[in-house]
């Protein structure tokens, strides 16, 4: 605690050189404000908090609050553990969800400011790596929050928070263990009944970061029959960024797969790195099989319709040519007598 109150002294409120267009409009602006990395003097170009650190190990940085409106904000700051998204977003933790992975690591000394117009304030923070933290990435991001009144459609007044945001990827050291890990559910066949046309199948599949180190990569279908059969790979999705512990999940169609009774899908995934200095590792292919049943009914049908036809046909040329060998004549239409 004393360290950060020392920091806290150190805070600084800076006047900004430029502001957005809107802030220089004659009509008020909008509440905007942005959050970066920073340092004690002001912006230091960094897009994000990246650091490599040892478990046990405590920096000190600075994150620079700027309000670029017409009107004085007040802002509440504080870290939180990020997510993936259901659409693969990258996403971090309501601000009523506490964190428990690098959001709880971050400290403040203090956490709620008011930024007069134009104005930036760099305020300083501690990031303490616990001694027993995992190897890998760890990722969050720091938050400066506004709580606004608004209105909702019944009239009743609301508080809105609006967030904005900078990353932390934090990489503890120790043994790392890329692993994107595919699986395919809900597996179905759909015919189509014209007997000459193949059909589609289509599943579901969810990927998930079983590893320590985010990751991305191309998802990819391997299709066929037995014995490797018609067997064709299609492209299904490139993959978000996913991060460890979480998953993407995803619905795939894939067209002019024949029924060839039994067809097998691979579900392969790819991964890619996602930090430069992961560029050359090895990443090891995911992969996951399911058998789907898939009888040719059309093309019975199809076939058992011809087969019909012909020992029909073969029977009425069976037919007449016993009678042709025998010299029966065929027999004369019956008359009818016409009644006066």
């Amino acid at each position: 605690m004393r360290l950060l109150r020392t920091l806290a002294t150190a805070s600084a409120l800076v006047v900004l050189t430029a502001a957005p267009a809107a802030a220089q409009e004659d009509e008020p602006s909008a509440t905007t404000w942005g959050v970066v990395p920073s340092s004690q003097d002001g912006p230091d170009g960094r897009a994000a908090f990246d650091y490599a650190l040892d478990p046990g190990e405590t920096l000190i940085d600075f994150v620079g609050v700027s309000n670029f409106g017409s009107e004085p904000i007040t802002v509440d700051l504080y870290a939180s553990d990020a997510l993936t998204t259901e659409a693969g977003a990258f996403d971090l933790l309501p601000s009523d969800a506490e964190p428990v992975d690098v959001g709880s690591w971050v400290g403040f000394n203090e956490r709620r400011f008011t930024i007069e117009p134009g104005q930036r304030l760099d305020v300083p923070f501690a990031l303490a790596v616990p001694d027993t933290a995992t190897p890998g990435d760890h990722v969050g991001g720091i938050v400066a929050a506004v709580t606004e009144t608004a209105t909702d459609d019944s009239g009743n007044e609301i508080d809105v928070e609006r967030r904005v945001g900078a990353r932390i990827h934090l990489r503890v050291s120790g043994e790392l263990d890329p692993s994107l890990v595919p699986e395919i559910e809900d597996e179905t066949y759909h015919y189509e009944w014209n007997a000459f046309a193949p059909g589609s199948t289509g599943f579901d599949y969810t990927v998930t970061n079983a590893g320590n180190v985010r990751l991305e990569g191309d998802l990819v279908a391997r299709v066929s029959g037995p014995w490797d059969v018609l067997e064709r790979e299609v492209h299904v999705a490139e993959l978000p960024q996913i991060l460890p512990g979480d998953s993407y999940s995803g619905s795939a169609e894939l067209d002019r797969i024949w029924p060839l009774a039994r067809v097998e899908i691979e579900l392969l995934v790819r991964p890619e790195a996602v930090a430069e200095a992961d560029a050359e590792a090895a990443m090891p292919t995911g992969t996951d099989t399911e058998t789907l049943w898939a009888p040719p009914w059309p093309q019975a049908a199809v076939a058992a319709a011809l087969a019909l036809a012909i020992w029909v046909l073969l029977k009425i040329r069976k037919r007449r040519k016993a009678k042709a060998d025998t010299g029966e004549p065929e027999p004369e239409p019956k008359k009818e007598p016409i009644e006066a």
